[in-house]
């Protein structure tokens, strides 16, 4: 049997026992398996991208571009698409005036777009596009974009922006080569002879003529088979059915009509045009055919 002084040596001992493993707890929690455990821990993750979109890149323009007066030209947008798993096979491209965006119908003025660029390259992680666009010559002068968009095996697609080209300004008209008054006598005056002007280029455009016999600046309007006609002898007005002694008188120097432009054309069906209305009154001295020349001069009109 134990005596007293064990037994109190003995509970002293499970009291000690008993208090270092309280104090002990809490590094034992982290203990599992053997194995110390942080209070942060890295889980490594995993997926399997089935299809990559396509990225697009370089999307290329020229910096400079010059319309044709009453025709078109074509403009290029060029650019590179990388697709990881290699299966971009198509692509789109917009060309587009810079306050229109690239989404909408074409429209001559602001947006042309090509639904099946051609591919110059095989298909690769990089493969090469051109996209051509018809722009006609009453296209907004200004900044324009190429917004190009290449487009996988799987629909997936991918789309970029050139740096801005510019399209220079137009100013050109078009007109009949022949302005016929037909047969008149000595102190006749013309019925009203319409002359259209057309607007081949992307400006509003003023006019200015001058008028000339054997040449423009020598104060004729006619050399005739027999006799001349003076200048003033010829006159126009922006309104049908004006007397020819209110009209304005030709001259020999170049002089704007006042009051009249031909507008850039923004209809996609029709042309731009403007009529002038010219008399001529025969003079006493001229006989038999007579020729002479209008120079009909279009100016920015500064829109």
């Amino acid at each position: 049997m134990k005596s007293n002084k064990e037994k109190l040596l003995s509970m002293f001992l499970v009291l000690g026992i008993a208090f270092l493993l309280l104090w002990l707890t809490p590094f034992f929690s982290k203990l599992g398996m053997g194995q110390l455990y942080n209070e942060t821990y890295i889980v490594n993750t995993t997926v399997n991208i089935t299809n990559a979109a396509p990225d697009v890149l370089n999307v290329v323009i020229p910096s400079s571009i010059d319309l044709l007066a009453y025709d078109n030209i074509t403009v290029q947008c060029n650019f590179t698409v990388y697709d990881f798993d290699n299966n971009t096979d198509r692509a789109n491209a917009t060309f587009h005036y810079y306050t229109a965006s690239a989404a909408g119908p074409q429209d001559q003025n602001f947006r042309y777009s090509n639904t099946s660029c051609s591919r110059v390259t095989p298909i690769d992680f990089y493969t090469n596009f051109t996209c051509t666009f018809s722009v006609n010559y009453f296209a907004n002068n200004g900044t324009w974009y190429c917004n190009a968009t290449g487009i996988d095996a799987l629909n997936s697609t991918g789309t970029n922006e050139s740096s801005p080209g510019t399209v220079n300004p137009l100013v050109a008209i078009k007109m009949d080569p022949v302005l016929d008054y037909g047969e008149l006598g000595v102190n006749q005056e013309s019925n009203d002879t319409l002359a259209n002007i057309t607007n081949a280029g992307n400006r509003d455009a003023n006019i200015s003529v001058q008028g000339g016999g054997n040449t423009l600046g020598d104060g004729l309007s006619f050399n005739c088979t027999f006799g001349t006609i003076d200048v003033d002898f010829e006159r126009y007005d922006i309104v049908n059915g004006t007397a020819w002694s209110s009209q304005t008188p030709l001259t020999a120097s170049s002089a704007m009509i006042s009051g009249f432009y031909v507008p850039q054309r923004t209809d996609e069906a029709t042309d731009s045009i403007n009529s002038t209305y010219w008399k001529l009154k025969i003079p006493v001295g001229a006989g038999g055919v007579c020729n002479g020349k209008i120079l009909f001069s279009a100016t920015d009109r500064g829109n």
